[in-house]
């Protein structure tokens, strides 16, 4: 064989073997997905606006802090005025094992978050709530639904 072929079949294999090693590495989990449009807070003026928008988020693990099986919901302000505070809530169904479960958002409004075990497979949630803008009375956060794979 010549030198040409012998080099071209020595870059074939090492070129096959390399992507063979990084199709077998592990997966990294998928990036925080977001839900639909952003949660629409209305029913209460603040600092001379009748809205505000919430934004919110899935990621699914495995990452740091999130097992396989398991999303992270999260929410963040998607355009101001800020509420002072609120109570933030997800449902979700998981459609391939028939689990489900409602679970409340902790932390510093609007900053929640919660991860919980859904199971693996597809999942749909959906974040809804009721918003304290300071001195006025509670508005009603509407709700906002997503799609995610845990």
């Amino acid at each position: 064989m010549s030198i040409r072929r012998t080099t071209t079949r020595a870059f074939i294999l090492a070129g096959a073997t390399v992507a063979g090693l990084l199709a077998a590495a592990p997966a990294n989990a998928l990036p925080p997905h977001p839900f639909g449009p952003p949660a629409l807070t209305i029913g209460c003026p603040n600092q001379g606006s009748l809205m505000s928008l919430t934004g919110a988020t899935g990621q699914s693990g495995p990452e740091p802090g999130i097992n396989p099986g398991e999303i992270r919901f999260q929410t963040f302000p998607a355009a101001p005025p800020i509420p002072a505070a609120g109570q933030v809530t997800v449902a979700w169904i998981n459609f391939d094992t028939g689990q489900s479960g409602i679970a409340n958002l902790e932390g510093a409004y609007p900053y929640y978050s919660k991860t919980v075990y859904t199971g693996r497979g597809n999942v749909m949630a959906t974040v809804f709530g009721s918003i304290n803008l300071g001195s006025m009375p509670l508005c009603q956060s509407n709700p906002t639904f997503g799609n995610f794979i845990a």
